[in-house]
């Protein structure tokens, strides 16, 4: 497992919460749950817009020229234009230029001999060094991007859509004492066989007692949710707020408990969201608890520099934008790129029109058109990650002296 600043990764694979670490998802028989409730519990609660929303349709992406290779042969990129871009206009570009400042501020620390690693033939870091030492003028940032980038659809096996999903920063509530209420443990990592234990062993006590504990949450559906985002923020009981962010794993393999809950008929494969699954795990406090065991992967923590105006680290190790950083298979695209994505907006009923700057990765995030989409910290930007699942298609903003 490489080691982060920071993991994070979509919450969501289609059907399933995808963990944010880079060990395998595997599939495991359905979970017989102890003490079957001798009353019926009701139907998880799908909480649906209270009117009516249109999609706008997606478009395909419009080309201007012959496709060119890349390093794989199934994968090519297609000349286009800014002009043509849906919704380029009206994206907030400043925000988008602060974020692509970040990946130029580490670029800048590199050395400026190195090739661009992945898919695309995209230069050395000097290309973009050049780039990133333009002068802008406040007010000219969309300029910026369009004087000196060209963008090129990307398509793979002649396909352009593919899935983007969504992640947050958790805000949880905790104290550095164990109490009646603060009573889950978060464990920094252990040294030598003790790091290894399973998520049940864990539970059952296996690193209480042994000076391990960070801090102590009031929730354990919260504390499980944080490891699938890789990241969190604490809120403490004295008023201060701590960072947390990705240290290592257990090496267990994740398993993704929202497919249980689809193969045992629970929720509706259309309706499977962190929303959804959360809702069941509360309605059913003992089968939860069991589905959540059933995991056995653990994540262990850090902690880290917290400033409430600027995100969390990424696996570039910059800090992330809201909205503007997306996660990214770095074996596919290298750190720092910006990428003008359009997508199914997750809740909204309309285009994800967005340009983002390719800063982080996951686990579950492999493939060329795959991404998930940072949407900043607390319960809002929750609401929006939770449950994207979005087909779209992406255009790969290339420095145009290349």
């Amino acid at each position: 497992m490489k080691s982060h600043p920071i993991r994070h990764t979509a919450l969501l694979a289609l059907l399933l919460l995808a963990g944010c670490t880079e060990t395998q998802i595997v599939t495991q028989a359905p979970i017989v749950y102890p003490n079957e409730p001798t009353q019926p519990t009701p139907p998880v609660t799908i909480n649906r817009p209270t009117i009516p929303i249109v999609s706008e349709p997606a478009t395909p992406p419009v080309i201007t020229g012959a496709p060119i290779g890349t390093r794989l042969s199934n994968v090519q990129l297609h000349p286009s234009n800014f002009n043509v871009l849906a919704g380029w206009m009206t994206d907030d570009h400043v925000a988008a230029f602060k974020a692509f400042k970040y990946s130029c501020k580490r670029w800048n620390g590199m050395s400026a001999d190195k090739v661009m690693s992945g898919t695309f033939n995209l230069g050395r870091i000097a290309d973009w060094q050049a780039v990133c030492a333009k002068p802008v003028m406040r007010g000219q940032e969309r300029q910026f991007f369009e004087q000196w980038f060209k963008p090129y659809a990307v398509s793979e096996n002649g396909q352009f859509d593919g899935m983007f999903t969504g992640y947050y920063l958790p805000e949880l509530h905790g104290s550095r004492h164990q109490s009646a209420r603060y009573n889950v443990p978060i464990y920094r990592t252990p040294s030598g066989g003790l790091r290894n234990h399973s998520r049940a062993q864990i539970k059952a006590g296996a690193l209480a007692g042994k000076g391990l504990e960070l801090l102590w949450v009031d929730n354990y559906i919260d504390a499980f949710f944080m490891e699938v985002q890789g990241s969190g923020r604490v809120v403490m009981d004295d008023g201060s707020i701590v960072g947390l962010g990705f240290a290592g794993g257990n090496g267990h393999e994740y398993y993704a408990i929202g497919k249980t809950l689809v193969q045992n008929g629970e929720i509706a494969k259309a309706d499977i969201s962190m929303q959804t699954i959360r809702a069941w795990i509360e309605q059913h406090p003992v089968e939860g608890e069991q589905l959540m065991l059933s995991n056995a992967s653990y994540i262990y923590f850090r902690y880290t520099p917290v400033d409430p105006n600027v995100g969390p680290a990424g696996a570039m190790a910059v800090p992330l934008t809201a909205q503007h950083s997306l996660a990214i298979d770095n074996k596919n695209l290298p750190y720092g790129v910006p990428i003008w994505l359009d997508a199914d907006h997750p809740v909204q009923g309309k285009r994800l029109q967005r340009l983002l700057m390719a800063q982080d990765t996951g686990g579950a995030i492999k493939g060329v058109i795959r991404g998930d989409v940072y949407w900043g910290q607390g319960a809002e930007a929750g609401q929006m990650a939770g449950p994207m699942k979005s087909k779209g298609h992406y255009f790969l903003l290339v420095p145009r002296n290349l």
